[in-house]
Protein backbone atom coordinates (compact mmCIF):
# COMPACT_ATOMS: atom_id res chain seq x y z
CA UNK A 1 0.00 0.00 0.00
CA UNK A 2 1.13 3.51 -0.80
CA UNK A 3 0.04 6.52 1.21
CA UNK A 4 -0.17 10.03 -0.21
CA UNK A 5 1.77 12.50 1.95
CA UNK A 6 -0.59 15.31 0.93
CA UNK A 7 -4.14 13.97 1.40
CA UNK A 8 -3.47 10.72 3.31
CA UNK A 9 -5.20 8.48 0.75
CA UNK A 10 -3.97 4.88 0.84
CA UNK A 11 -4.00 2.88 -2.39
CA UNK A 12 -2.45 -0.19 -3.95
CA UNK A 13 0.52 0.16 -6.26
CA UNK A 14 -0.96 -1.42 -9.39
CA UNK A 15 0.80 -1.80 -12.72
CA UNK A 16 -1.85 0.21 -14.57
CA UNK A 17 -1.02 3.36 -12.55
CA UNK A 18 2.77 2.94 -12.67
CA UNK A 19 5.03 5.08 -14.81
CA UNK A 20 8.69 6.02 -14.90
CA UNK A 21 9.71 9.62 -14.24
CA UNK A 22 13.10 11.31 -14.36
CA UNK A 23 14.80 14.15 -12.56
CA UNK A 24 15.44 17.42 -14.35
CA UNK A 25 18.69 17.06 -16.22
CA UNK A 26 21.13 19.30 -18.01
CA UNK A 27 20.49 20.01 -21.66
CA UNK A 28 22.29 21.74 -24.50
CA UNK A 29 25.84 22.97 -24.03
CA UNK A 30 25.72 22.18 -20.28
CA UNK A 31 25.72 18.44 -21.05
CA UNK A 32 29.13 18.66 -22.69
CA UNK A 33 30.75 19.80 -19.44
CA UNK A 34 28.63 17.87 -16.93
CA UNK A 35 29.81 14.90 -14.92
CA UNK A 36 26.45 13.11 -14.55
CA UNK A 37 26.10 10.79 -17.58
CA UNK A 38 22.46 9.70 -17.07
CA UNK A 39 19.23 11.14 -15.72
CA UNK A 40 17.99 9.52 -12.51
CA UNK A 41 14.84 7.46 -13.10
CA UNK A 42 12.08 6.82 -10.53
CA UNK A 43 9.15 4.44 -10.16
CA UNK A 44 6.18 6.79 -9.82
CA UNK A 45 2.44 6.69 -9.15
CA UNK A 46 -0.23 9.42 -9.02
CA UNK A 47 -2.59 9.58 -6.05
CA UNK A 48 -6.09 8.58 -7.24
CA UNK A 49 -7.72 11.05 -4.82
CA UNK A 50 -5.75 14.30 -5.30
CA UNK A 51 -3.46 13.56 -8.24
CA UNK A 52 -0.19 14.31 -6.43
CA UNK A 53 2.86 12.53 -7.76
CA UNK A 54 4.32 9.85 -5.47
CA UNK A 55 7.90 8.88 -6.23
CA UNK A 56 8.44 5.43 -4.77
CA UNK A 57 12.09 4.59 -5.43
CA UNK A 58 15.02 5.18 -7.74
CA UNK A 59 14.92 2.91 -10.75
CA UNK A 60 18.09 1.24 -12.00
CA UNK A 61 18.63 0.62 -15.67
CA UNK A 62 18.94 -2.95 -16.90
CA UNK A 63 22.56 -3.94 -17.49
CA UNK A 64 23.12 -5.60 -20.85
CA UNK A 65 26.41 -7.41 -21.39
CA UNK A 66 28.11 -6.47 -24.64
CA UNK A 67 28.94 -9.22 -27.14
CA UNK A 68 32.67 -8.69 -26.48
CA UNK A 69 32.21 -9.39 -22.76
CA UNK A 70 30.25 -12.56 -23.50
CA UNK A 71 32.98 -13.80 -25.87
CA UNK A 72 35.64 -13.13 -23.20
CA UNK A 73 33.63 -15.15 -20.64
CA UNK A 74 33.31 -18.09 -23.04
CA UNK A 75 37.10 -18.19 -23.59
CA UNK A 76 37.70 -18.93 -19.90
Amino acid sequence: MLKCKICGCEFNAVKERHYISRDNGKYGLATAFGSNPEDILHDTFDCPACGCQITVQERKREYVLSKNKIMEKNKD
